[in-house]
């Protein structure tokens, strides 16, 4: 079998489509719902938000359904199908607030219900070991850097409708590719209903479960201005859009090299050390992006993406998927993504539109003690030190 057609190689094709979407949505959809639409910093907050709080609820029905699938790709084309359809609306029928929230909400939903899905079955895909997780997830960000940069150029040229061509056409062909790509995973057992709600169970009573979730999604909320506002605050500040398109693409960029040399990474530093890694990273970049710097120091702040989202983010999929049982995989996957980019994020996003209304870049601040707290907390994934037997301390 050629490279190409592993299944490791049409799993990340999938979740490129998808990446390449996200990265034109992600950056310059605010700024579409505050041109196109009208809308205030709040207004904005609240339509990002509303499907990141929900997740809560939607993360973990759409993973208790994904782990009784006997086939496994059936959930992931059947969400980024609906999903292509609901952006349809959101895009071309919903005009007022009321009806971009609520058909906002689906849209949103469902992309970000069908990330963990796709999470998932990349991990189990590059298990195999013909093409390493951090290679597929790399080419996953290299796509997102193409949106970012693409993105930046097309509107200063076409203006805002093409966040809409982009992101309808890049969303068709993740759907498309889900369809005609994916291969079947090796034959296994639907798990039972019994059993995933026995694996629900274990993973909400086990300490370590719910202290990795928090420290990571308070972590990754930490991101929740950025996401929102720093296209806003830069385009304020006079920078082009071109130039927004290639500061967050050049954050990427670093990301990607980081996930490239993740090998060489991971055989020196543990996951729990990643995720304190990410958390130090983050409160430094959001310490320092809300002075509102211009100019040069806006790269050095960029490459700290590396940190505050990559390598907090594979510290979690790696204890996730090292300590999760097979039986409730997509949920624990679920129940992560739910609080880190879900209730956690929703609640820093909301918040981030009070913040840029009132005091602007100054919203950073308060991004730079979420990933304090979650440094913190992280704290307590730290194995204990293995003390030598007594006889071997005399």
């Amino acid at each position: 079998m050629s490279l190409l057609a592993a299944p490791a190689a049409r799993v990340t094709l999938v979740m490129s489509c998808l990446f390449c979407a996200y990265g034109m949505t992600l950056a310059f959809l605010p700024r579409w719902l505050e041109i196109e639409r009208g809308l205030d910093g709040a207004a904005i907050g609240a339509i990002l938000a509303l499907a990141q709080f929900a997740r809560i609820v939607t993360g973990p029905a759409v993973a208790f359904w994904a782990d009784g699938a006997a086939d496994r790709r059936t959930p992931i084309r059947l969400v980024l199908t609906a999903a292509v359809i609901a952006y349809a609306a959101f895009f071309l029928l919903a005009h007022d607030f009321w009806s971009l929230l609520a058909i906002g909400f689906v849209a949103l939903s469902l992309t970000q219900a069908a990330t963990p899905l796709i999470e998932a079955a990349t991990l189990r895909a590059t298990a195999e070991g013909r093409i390493s997780y951090g290679f597929a997830r790399g080419i996953g960000s290299v796509t997102f850097i193409v949106a970012n940069v693409a993105g930046g150029f097309l509107i200063a040229r076409f203006g805002l409708i093409a966040v809409v061509v982009w992101a309808l056409t890049l969303l068709s062909l993740a759907a498309l590719s889900a369809w005609g790509a994916l291969k079947p995973d090796p034959p296994h057992a639907a798990a039972p209903r019994a059993a995933r709600f026995d694996a629900l169970r274990a993973l909400l009573r086990s300490r370590r479960f719910v202290t990795l979730v928090l420290a990571c999604g308070l972590i990754q909320s930490g991101h929740a201005f950025y996401y929102s506002f720093s296209v806003i605050v830069w385009r304020g500040q006079g920078i082009p859009a071109e130039m927004v398109g290639v500061l967050w693409a050049f954050g990427v960029a670093v990301e990607v090299a980081f996930l490239w040399s993740l090998a060489a990474i991971e055989r020196r530093i543990t996951p729990e050390a990643l995720i304190l890694i990410g958390a130090g990273g983050g409160f430094l970049r959001w310490l320092a992006m809300g002075f509102a710097p211009t100019g040069v120091v806006l790269w050095p702040l960029q490459a700290l993406h590396a940190l505050s989202f990559a390598a907090a983010h594979v510290g979690a999929m790696r204890l996730l998927y090292r300590e999760a049982p097979e039986s409730g995989a997509a949920m624990a996957q679920n129940i992560y993504a739910a609080m880190s980019s879900g209730l956690l994020i929703g609640a820093a996003t909301l918040l981030s539109g009070v913040l840029y209304d009132a005091i602007g870049a100054g919203g950073y601040w308060a991004m730079a003690g979420l990933a304090l707290a979650g440094g913190l907390l992280a704290l307590g994934l730290v194995p204990a030190p293995v003390r030598a037997p007594a006889s071997m301390q005399r």
